[in-house]
């Protein structure tokens, strides 16, 4: 569904699906070999001119099917990846993929991914929290009721509830920046993470390079079978979508017929009934709820994840190739539909000040009565 043309931008964003599209993923694997290479060369393992040649491969040298096939057939990507390249360059295959594993790559590359996922969640979520304060400061003295438990309480400033929603967001970006700390970082480690394929320490020294040239951190001994730094970003994430979920529905509420203190601006046929001619639906806030909603749950999948046997255990890891681009898929998409709502937010003052002066007369009365 994520991938239909008729639904796709509903879900996500077409920024964050080119981050995690098939082009996009096999060209940050390749990516990862080139970097390999080019500091295994700089430290004496590989010869120059392997590195330079493998440096010049471009994924369009590729062929697809064939990765394809041969992810079925062995079940990992890279192996047909690396089969492709020393294909490719047959006088240096003895230094394509040298000293390093499937899951080397994939990690990384999945750093990579996430890197550049998280400064554009991060971006959309800035442009959410100044649509926020625009309306802040168009309304810093409008009264509107309170309500607690479904009922009306007592009157209260919509800047103090649009503020409240702002700063939460704001403590769900600096989440996302903490968890970024401890989740992006390089795997270099071969076989089994610890290096043994490289001697005198320079394997540290490669794996530190390659950090350096691929803006990511290094984890030490390793992390392949120690998920946390993922699951940390993917939880973070998943806590925005249960911000934004919780925000579109009050703002969904708000603007109900029974309310009517929200409302989108409207065009002709904007959020039309195909039955009732009459209506215009909220969608913003009913999409930014759905997915956010779908976000969250999706997220609430990594914790299972983490659970790997020994050195590596593909039954979780596998699960990790759905899940963590689908989150940040549908975090793109409930941050479009949030932006998208507060920018067409139309605020009925009228409605808010009707109801609070009803509150008002029937508080007063009530006052006499005790009286």
């Amino acid at each position: 569904m994520l991938e239909y043309s008729i639904y796709r931008d509903c879900f996500s964003s077409a920024h964050m699906r080119s981050i995690w599209s098939e082009h996009a993923t096999i060209s940050a694997w390749l990516k990862v070999e080139q970097v390999l290479a080019a500091h295994q060369a700089a430290a004496g393992l590989i010869p120059i001119e392997a590195a330079e040649a493998i440096e010049e491969i471009s994924i369009c040298d590729l062929n697809h099917e064939e990765l394809r096939k041969e992810m079925m057939f062995v079940g990992r990507p890279i192996v047909g990846l690396a089969k492709q390249l020393r294909q490719l360059l047959p006088e240096h295959s003895a230094h394509v993929h040298y000293r390093t594993t499937t899951q080397d790559v994939m990690d990384t590359a999945l750093a990579m991914q996430m890197k550049l996922g998280l400064e554009q969640i991060q971006s959309t979520l800035g442009d959410v929290m100044a649509a926020i304060a625009h309306h802040v400061s168009a309304h810093p003295d409008t009264m509107m009721m309170g309500r607690t438990n479904g009922q009306h309480a007592v009157p209260i400033r919509l800047a103090t509830k649009l503020e409240v929603w702002r700063s939460e967001l704001g403590r769900r970006s600096e989440a996302l920046q903490e968890a970024a700390k401890r989740g992006l970082n390089v795997q270099i480690g071969g076989p089994v993470g610890d290096l043994r394929g490289y001697e005198n320490g320079i394997g540290r020294q490669i794996k530190q390079d390659v950090a350096h040239s691929l803006g990511l951190s290094v984890v030490e001994p390793h992390w392949q079978n120690a998920r946390d730094g993922i699951a940390d970003i993917v939880t973070a994430l998943g806590s925005l979508c249960g911000t934004l979920c919780k925000i579109a529905h009050n703002v969904n509420q708000l603007s109900s017929s029974d309310i009517g203190e929200f409302a989108e601006v409207h065009e002709p046929g904007k959020g039309s009934s195909s039955a009732m001619a009459h209506k215009r639906n909220q969608r913003a806030s009913e999409f930014g709820e759905a997915v956010a909603r779908l976000g969250r749950q999706r997220a609430g999948q990594i914790g299972e994840l983490t659970h790997h046997e020994h050195e590596r255990s593909g039954g979780v890891w596998i699960g990790e190739w759905i899940v963590v681009p689908e989150v940040f898929l549908l975090t793109s998409g409930a941050l479009h539909w949030s932006e998208r709502m507060f920018k067409s937010l139309v605020t009925d003052t009228n409605a808010m000040a009707l109801l609070v002066s009803s509150y008002r007369s029937v508080n007063s009365i009530y006052h006499l009565d005790r009286s």
